[in-house]
């Protein structure tokens, strides 16, 4: 086993156990849910898909593009991200290999060590609406107001995209007082904090730049705002017979 996480949100998050760990891969396996795999320091993703889990090696549904299949062998570390039961599921890799699965081209990486699977409420990511977007206001270091919508929001934190030519935010940079009007519900103010970035392409084939933020001191009732705010969104999702 590898593929040891970096204990960031508590080892109360982590799966550490050979049992525990695969028995997460296998429901993610079983339900051909969607895995999405992060390479050049999470510059770059791909789409793929957990085809097996064996004893010691896991495997995944190849790229279809042979340049991008090269670039993801060729690197030293990888994370992988999915979703289980609407928990966020992540698990990183130091090692991958091409191999064949049913005598077609897939890769093959070390059964991991370790898998987050942050069991926490406030950690829930839900899509906010794409017809009327939700905008968060960021004051930018030079001065300059942007209005970014956003992909995804949780008590936690955020999904926030820009057009990808836009400036680079680094990650671990704070932008104090950013507004976010939640329709219906009132202002969020809050300071936030870069933690990841990649580059997506979105549905209509334009691609932007996805960062993730967390929520600084957010007081609580602000918390409790957006909560109902969450809510709210999580009943639309699950359709007009949905109960609280």
């Amino acid at each position: 086993m590898t593929g040891q996480l970096d204990d960031k949100h508590g080892s109360r998050f982590l799966l550490n156990s050979e049992a525990d760990v695969r028995a997460l891969l296998n429901k993610l396996q079983k339900k051909r849910s969607h895995v999405t795999g992060h390479f050049d320091n999470s510059y770059h993703i791909f789409s793929t898909c957990l085809l097996e889990v064996g004893k010691n090696t896991v495997i995944l549904d190849d790229v279809s593009d042979e340049a991008i299949s090269q670039r993801i062998l060729a690197c030293s570390r990888l994370h992988f991200s999915s979703v289980y039961a609407g928990v966020p599921v992540s698990f990183m890799s130091s090692q991958i290999e091409p191999c064949l699965f049913e005598g077609a081209a897939a890769f093959s990486i070390p059964l991991p060590s370790t898998v987050l699977w942050p069991q926490r409420r406030e950690l829930f990511r839900v899509p906010t609406p794409v017809g009327k977007p939700v905008l968060c206001e960021i004051e930018l270091n030079n001065g300059e107001i942007a209005r970014n919508p956003l992909s995804d929001i949780s008590v936690g934190g955020i999904g926030m995209l820009t057009q990808a030519s836009s400036p680079t935010l680094k990650q671990g940079a704070l932008f104090g007082g950013c507004h976010i009007d939640l329709p219906g519900f009132g202002e969020l103010t809050s300071d936030i904090r870069i933690c990841s970035s990649a580059d997506i392409t979105l549905r209509n084939g334009h691609p932007v730049r996805r960062y993730g933020c967390q929520f600084i001191d957010l007081p609580q009732q602000e918390q409790s705002l957006l909560q109902r705010y969450v809510t709210k969104l999580e009943l639309a999702m699950r359709g007009p017979h949905a109960h609280a």
